[in-house]
């Protein structure tokens, strides 16, 4: 058999299912590889998004999210989080401003994140993943 017949045919399908496979692997696990630590109750499930189980409630780059918050936290806290919002009256309330439970403070307006509401010192790993240059 020659050198051109290994390389079509019935080694390329077997050679093709691992392919295939690492690619995915490569894929799936750079996310996770490449996402900053944010530690505790806060963690990023999917590129873009923070949720914090502690909070209650998933974010994006435009703010809290009440499709995140019940895709990576569940019914239940999209549900208190309505509550939430529905006590404060929807006019008072600002998705685009937001504090997580450790402290860290993101205005999605001006797309910018700090280690706590009073703080100029930037949270450089939130701003990473929420607003990507």
């Amino acid at each position: 058999m020659n050198r051109l017949a290994l390389i079509s045919g019935e080694s390329t399908m077997k050679i093709l299912p691992l392919l295939l496979l690492q690619i995915a692997l490569f894929v799936g696990f750079g996310w996770v590889q490449a996402t900053p630590e944010l530690g505790g109750s806060v963690y990023s499930p999917d590129k873009g998004v923070i949720c914090d189980k502690v909070s209650g409630f998933c974010v994006d780059q435009y703010g809290i999210s009440m499709g995140f918050t019940k895709e990576f936290l569940g019914q239940d806290a999209e549900t208190k989080l309505m509550e939430k919002i529905n006590q404060a009256g929807t006019e008072k309330f600002d998705a685009a401003r937001y504090t997580f439970s450790n402290s860290v403070y993101c205005d999605s307006e001006q797309r910018t994140c700090f280690e706590d509401y009073d703080s100029d010192n930037l949270a450089s790993d939130y701003i990473q993943i929420l607003f990507p240059e």
